[in-house]
């Protein structure tokens, strides 16, 4: 070591280094700069990092650059204000009970978007946190309220018109309520979207509908609210107006 260069010191310990330390090193000065510069060095790190790259790495790889591109942190981003806005939808919600129509409403997206005034007493404590989450964007106040026995089958479909491009799409098509979550008194279906073929790579997207009720005995449920939601794929206004403009208006 005593007869050791400082460069060969140097080139010793950066292997050593993480990422950090040796983006560290290149500030101290002009000649750690340059010697910091060899992607041998780089190769090391990234081969603790990720060793699959290192086993067949593209021909043109740059190790450093490869590090600094894929360590640095994510930055959080807000998506842009949408083109699409609730003012802009109507939504046209029918449902059957045993083939026989039980509840038909159009309703615009503000209305929708403006949710429920008020819960009834009596509903479970899960479903009263719920309705007052964030999450809780897309709902309706049913009224009258439905009286439905819980046995027999409850269809729904759901489509939607866009006023801005007089255009229509299928949110939920005769889905059935065949999901029972009783401690949260809600009646679940479903339907996967159908996207734009601008948007090829989107898919296993599913849109809920959910019935919101109490029990009134004699297996008799009170539907005094329905919920419109998109569960992970978009909670926010934005996010939602974001997915609702990619759907497949036709």
């Amino acid at each position: 070591m005593e007869n050791e260069s400082p460069d060969e010191v140097l080139k010793s310990v950066f292997p050593l280094l993480d990422g950090k330390d040796l983006v560290f090193c290149m500030l101290v000065c002009r000649q750690w700069r340059e010697i910091a510069k060899d992607d041998y060095f780089w190769k090391c790190i990234c081969s603790r990092k990720w060793p699959s790259i290192c086993k067949q790495p593209p021909s043109d790889t740059n190790y450093q650059k490869l590090y600094l591109t894929f360590s640095q942190p994510q930055i959080a981003q807000n998506l842009p204000v949408p083109r699409l806005t609730f003012g802009d939808l109507v939504f046209y919600i029918d449902m059957w009970l045993e083939g026989s129509l039980i509840f038909s409403q159009a309703i615009s997206g503000c209305t929708l978007r403006a949710g429920l005034q008020c819960a009834p007493r009596g509903i479970p404590d899960i479903l009263a946190a719920h309705l007052k989450s964030l999450d809780c964007i897309l709902m309706l106040e049913v009224e009258p309220k439905l009286s439905i026995p819980m046995g027999p089958t409850i269809n729904v479909s759901v489509l939607a018109h866009r006023k801005d491009s007089n255009k229509m799409a299928c949110i939920i098509n005769k889905s059935t309520f065949d999901y029972i979550d009783s401690n949260a008194a809600r009646a679940l279906a479903y339907e996967y979207l159908r996207f734009s073929p601008g948007h090829p790579f989107i898919s296993d997207i599913r849109a809920w509908m959910s019935l919101l009720f109490l029990y009134k005995g004699n297996n008799i449920i009170e539907v005094f609210g329905i919920e419109l939601d998109f569960c992970d794929a978009a909670r926010s206004e934005t996010e939602i107006l974001w997915l609702l403009d990619m759907l497949d208006w036709k």
